[in-house]
């Protein structure tokens, strides 16, 4: 008897410790999961950083404009100018959130007799910015007419004429995508913007306060590195459009590991109908550029 009640155990315990059977699958064949998965795969958790999170970005182009006549401008503001640039970029994110960010450009005119009194020695930026959907960017921006050694009438810095951007940031919305996704594996980000310059020159002389302007744009991108970007701009008070302002902005490229090569044109763009300022607003108002870049 006491045999047969300890066999009763060993067997009770046996059926409680046997697995419980897979529910039944619907299709398909199954693959039993792995033990380990490789962190390659795994996606970046709240508490990770990202993969461009690195301390330093260093950018290296050459940008060779299409047009090298005249172009509108006055004073420290104004069209991109007409000679060939060798430009260094160097982006510094030091805090342990990368989103917080400081960045330099400095730049080599190569036809020197075309650099204009608008173009910049160096351009400056600093502030906040998550790129990814349902991020925000909080910039400071300048691109004026700085100059390392500046002559009379000349500043520095012109830190009021730059630009301040709030900037939201969104995935193309989901009814659009069957239409305009036309690849596998095509995405679109998009961002919506609002874009204030404290002090602007007139191009009828004199300085101005308060330019505001609204931007709405995508940048379309395909898995083999061919992109596309555009982006218009609304001005609630339409006298303070310049004509180097535009109504909107275009490029397209190829990025490919370190190399970005890309045709882009942020000249003062007018829609059809409205009338546009010498030497801008043309095709060959944009330029080429090809960029190398690293990051530690």
């Amino acid at each position: 008897m006491r045999t047969a009640f300890l066999l009763m155990l060993v067997a009770a315990a046996a059926q409680a410790q046997t697995p419980p059977e897979a529910a039944t699958q619907r299709g398909g064949t199954y693959i039993e999961p792995p033990a380990r998965v490789d962190p390659a795969f795994v996606p970046d958790g709240p508490n990770q950083r990202a993969a461009s999170g690195s301390l330093l970005q260093l950018r290296l182009t050459l940008d060779i404009p299409l047009r090298t006549g005249t172009r509108a401008g006055n004073g420290t503001q104004g069209g991109f100018g007409g000679s060939p640039t060798l430009q260094a970029w160097l982006r510094w994110q030091p805090l342990e959130d990368r989103r917080w960010f400081a960045q330099l450009g400095l730049f080599k005119y190569l036809r020197a007799g075309r650099e204009q009194p608008w173009n910049p020695d160096f351009a400056y930026s600093f502030g906040f910015e998550d790129a990814r959907p349902g991020g925000w960017a909080f910039i400071y921006a300048n691109w004026t007419g700085t100059r390392f050694s500046p002559g009379v009438g000349e500043h520095r810095f012109n830190f009021p004429q730059g630009e301040l951007t709030a900037r939201y940031h969104f995935e193309l919305p989901q009814a659009l995508q069957p239409a305009l996704l036309v690849g596998d594996g095509d995405s679109a980000l998009c961002q919506a913007e609002t874009n204030l310059v404290p002090r602007y020159t007139q191009a009828s002389g004199g300085t101005g306060s308060g330019k505001v302007s609204l931007g709405l744009g995508c940048r379309y991108t395909r898995p083999e590195g061919w992109f596309a970007h555009a982006t218009a701009f609304a001005w609630p008070n339409a006298s303070r459009q310049q004509p180097w302002d535009p109504d909107f902005v275009y490029g397209v490229g190829w990025a490919q590991g370190p190399w970005t090569v890309q045709y882009a044109n942020y000249s003062g763009n007018r829609w059809p109908g409205r009338k546009r300022a010498t030497g801008e607003g043309r095709l060959d108002s944009g330029s080429l550029s090809i960029t190398w870049a690293a990051a530690w």
